[in-house]
């Protein structure tokens, strides 16, 4: 029997780890990058993540496309951190900075840093293990529209929680200004004319620059409308009727030189925003021009005989914001005084100031004045000192002929306004309807709409100032004779 043989061993190759290839952090890694922001987990996909809270509350994070790069933890190699933007359910938008630490398989992040709110980021670096931020911020008393300073933040990660520090802040002014890339465009009014509307669209440290041949001696008048944080500059040469530190968004002066005068729209305005443009330059008058010129009546027409409404009969206030006009009041004046019908008229303190006679006609014919901000601030969002300013400086230019109303421009208010002018003896007085006058559309149209909202108690807004108010003057009469043969009587709404 042969001897058996002994059992064969196979061999068994040890095992071999599987080699991973190390990599950094790409750009699809930050597209679907998980960190977690007060307490909850946020996980991107293709940049972008919706935490909802119920309903149409929700918070939305979206990645930006500005990076920094560097080696945040010492170990070679090369980290990134991230920007993304929250939208919250609140109306913010929080701008966050995430770090990602490189671990070799698309990165891990770290807890985010909080560098603001409706802020405009400029640049993300990595020194020295920190990251540096420069921004675009505003100071705390001053409204999220506005930006007026840069600073730069420094952040440590190192710690379980992000330590920011500021580093540097300048004011806006004190940096050198962007040269202009938009084209300069130039208005040229059409016959007859002695204005133009314009209208445009900046981003945050563009300007618009318009130029117009205007001469020494005429009345030059601009409004802005717009957000705030776009303001106007006006200049010839070294002649500066107004600059754009002042923050203005209305400017009248009697121009001293004649020349192609550049009116610029300057944002400081967080981000894209929308503009009309409104100027105006009247003929060269007389010395004390802007009160003696001669009103410029609308087309004749016959008086109707008057028979006076009894007391008991419905009645229309209509009310007259962003005068005195050295010619477009006088002509509503006159249209009034033909139907015997009395106003209200909402003005610009700096005007009262430069129109005393115009100002003092409207109260001789019948008329209340009432407050309208001293320049046509908007008032949403403005500084209490900035607010009892311009509300107080305009009660006390009208003096005795003051009433109590106060008419916010564009109607804007905010959670303080009522409060403050309370504070100043004044209501808050906004409108029913207005045609948008200061549109200009025709005078039939503006007119039809007054008709339609006529009621017992009806509040109507139109313009006597901060543009050509031809179409308005022809409406106002329009529309007064239609409702004086409806019984409607038109009385002061503040007195």
């Amino acid at each position: 029997m042969p001897e058996a043989s002994p059992t064969a061993t196979i061999p068994v190759p040890e095992s071999t780890p599987e080699v991973v290839e190390r990599r950094g952090v790409e750009w699809e890694d930050l597209e679907n990058l998980m960190f977690e922001f007060d307490g909850e987990i946020i996980q991107l996909e293709d940049g972008q993540a919706v935490v909802s809270y119920g309903g149409a509350s929700e918070d939305r994070y979206t990645l930006q496309n500005r990076v920094g790069q560097g080696d945040l933890n010492g170990d070679g190699y090369d980290d990134v951190v991230a920007h993304i933007a929250m939208v919250t359910a609140g109306s913010g938008t929080f701008h966050l900075v995430v770090p990602v630490i490189d671990n070799g398989l698309g990165g891990e992040a770290q807890r985010p840093a909080f560098v603001g709110d409706r802020i405009v980021m400029e640049s993300i670096e990595v020194l020295d293990g920190l990251v540096e931020v420069t921004l675009y911020d505003r100071e705390l008393d001053e409204p999220f529209t506005v930006i007026s300073r840069r600073q730069k933040l420094e952040i440590d990660h190192s710690g379980p929680e992000p330590v920011v520090s500021v580093i540097d802040s300048q004011p806006l002014e004190a940096l050198p200004v962007p040269s202009p890339d938009l084209p300069e465009v130039t208005i040229r009014f059409d016959p007859g004319a002695i204005g133009a509307i314009v209208a445009g669209s900046i981003d945050f440290r563009q300007r618009q620059t318009y130029s117009a041949h205007i001469s020494a001696g005429q009345w030059f008048q601009a409004n802005l409308d717009a957000p705030l944080g776009m303001w106007l500059d006006v200049r010839l040469g070294d002649h500066v009727v107004a600059s754009a530190t002042e923050r203005s968004q209305f400017v009248q002066a009697l121009l001293p030189a004649t020349g192609p005068w550049q009116i610029t729209v300057v944002s400081a305005h967080a981000g894209v925003a929308d503009y009309k443009l409104g100027i105006e330059a009247l003929p060269v008058g007389s010395e004390n021009y802007p009160d003696v010129y001669p009103t410029i009546s609308p087309p004749e027409s016959e008086s109707p005989d008057l028979i006076l409404p009894p007391s008991t009969a419905p009645v229309v206030y209509f009310t007259f914001d962003d005068g005195p006009h050295p010619v477009y009041t006088p002509q509503v004046l006159d249209v009034l005084a033909k139907y015997n019908a009395r106003a209200t008229f909402f003005v610009v303190g700096s005007l009262v100031e430069t129109l005393p006679r115009t100002t003092q006609r409207i109260v001789e014919e019948g008329h209340t004045l009432a407050n309208h901000t001293w320049n046509h601030e908007n008032l949403a969002g403005l500084p209490r000192a900035e607010f009892d300013d311009t509300v107080g400086r305009t009660q006390a230019v009208l003096g005795s002929r003051a009433t109590n109303c106060l008419r916010p421009p564009y109607g804007s208010l905010d959670a303080f306004t009522r409060e403050w002018a309370a504070e100043h003896g004044l209501v808050v007085q906004t409108w029913d309807y207005s045609p948008e006058d200061w549109l200009q559309p025709p005078a039939a149209e503006i007119a039809q709409g007054l008709l339609d909202h006529a009621r017992n108690g009806a509040i109507l807004l139109l313009h006597d100032g901060g543009g050509t108010r031809t179409q308005t003057v022809l409406a106002l009469d329009m529309a007064l004779q239609e409702l004086t043969s409806r019984g409607f009587r038109f009385e002061p709404l503040c007195n």
